[in-house]
């Protein structure tokens, strides 16, 4: 069976290119190579040279100690201490680069991989639990398409992670839902900080396309949390945060 799925999407790859390479007349061969150990065992020596170069440096910048976790924080829905921490990062560093208050922040559960140690977090472990690259942007949305985010949530009785949101979902209805301390208004208009992952529609996130306006900061999430860290060091915190509430959902997913 997957024999046959790979060799299917193998000719949906190679017809379009020979029928292309026919048109202009492009003559080329080809061969499958597989990759294995037997590729892998003698790899170039140029290539390993340089990793071998560069490898002390990289894993001694990778052990650096960037702050303290007083406990282990894992990340699982509908919302947990790592996931409030990632979308409590992106809202504290994204009102430092928006020219006006930002309400929200959204993250998705997906892009967080690991978790947070206890005790001393070394930039490894930043790497570990945000290894995309995705980047920190600021959005303008009209009310009527946030209500049409939360809409989508509910629907599925399952949300993303959210920071300054306290949301009540109910059998796929909601029930209560704040933002910024305030009842939701439709004829507002949001600013909402997320990641250009989402801004694209992804997991599922249409209503992130309809934003009538976009600041990209180009800051990487990973550098997002680094910063957030730094805040809070430079406050004497640790690297922390709670199940406090924000999201409650009842009934079936």
């Amino acid at each position: 069976m997957k024999r046959t799925i790979y060799l299917s999407l193998l000719l949906l790859v190679l017809v379009p290119a020979l029928t292309w390479a026919q048109e202009q007349k492009i003559s080329f061969t080809f061969s499958m190579v597989r990759i294995d150990s037997v590729y892998d065992s003698a790899p170039p020596t140029r290539v390993s040279r340089l990793m071998e170069y560069y490898k002390p440096e990289m894993e001694r910048r990778m052990m650096t100690v960037v702050g303290y976790a007083p406990l282990e924080m894992r990340s699982f829905r509908p919302q947990s201490p790592l996931s409030n921490f990632a979308a409590d990062a992106l809202l504290a560093v994204a009102q430092q680069h928006s020219k006006s208050p930002v309400d929200f922040s959204l993250t998705n559960f997906g892009g967080i991989r690991a978790s947070f140690p206890q005790g001393d977090v070394r930039l490894y472990d930043i790497y570990a639990v945000f290894p995309f690259e995705n980047t920190l942007v600021i959005l303008d949305m009209e009310g009527t398409d946030v209500q049409e985010l939360f809409n989508s949530f509910a629907l599925r009785n399952r949300v993303e992670a959210l920071g300054n949101v306290r949301a009540e979902i109910e059998n796929g209805v909601i029930r209560q839902l704040w933002i910024a301390d305030q009842p939701f208004d439709p004829n507002k208009r949001y600013r909402v900080a997320t990641i250009d992952f989402l801004l694209g529609g992804g997991d599922s996130m249409a209503a992130l396309r309809k934003a009538v306006a976009v600041q990209d900061t180009g800051i990487m999430v990973r550098d997002v949390v680094l910063q957030y860290i730094a805040m809070l060091t430079s406050a004497g915190k640790d690297i922390e945060a709670s199940v406090d509430g924000r999201i409650k959902i009842t009934g079936h997913e």
